[in-house]
């Protein structure tokens, strides 16, 4: 059919559907454009979050708290930045309407 071109005819009547079972096609996605992926909402696309572990100044030598913090700054966990979650490497997200 397709070679003698009936195929084509046959077919013009008919509705099309695409992926998301939208009628026609349903024009391009509001959210991204059709790229499917949109910035992270977490991180805002820099792929790092700050996080504290709820830091302690139960420490009554001021003289040791420089020494301290400088050794607290080499171990990892009170505090600081670290990898977002819910991104990829480039701080983007599948998006949540067209790509759920």
């Amino acid at each position: 059919m397709h070679e003698e071109g009936k195929l084509e005819k046959l077919l013009q009547c008919c509705e099309k559907i695409d992926e998301n079972n939208n009628v026609d096609g349903g024009g391009v996605c509001e959210a991204c454009g059709d790229i499917r992926f949109v910035p992270c909402e977490t991180c805002y696309g820099s792929c790092k979050i700050y996080y504290d572990e709820g830091y302690d100044d139960d420490d009554d030598d001021d003289d040791d708290d420089e020494e301290q913090q400088e050794q607290d700054s080499d171990e990892v966990g009170d505090c600081g930045f670290k990898r977002c979650p819910d991104c990829n490497e480039n701080g983007l997200i599948r998006c949540p309407i067209c790509c759920y």
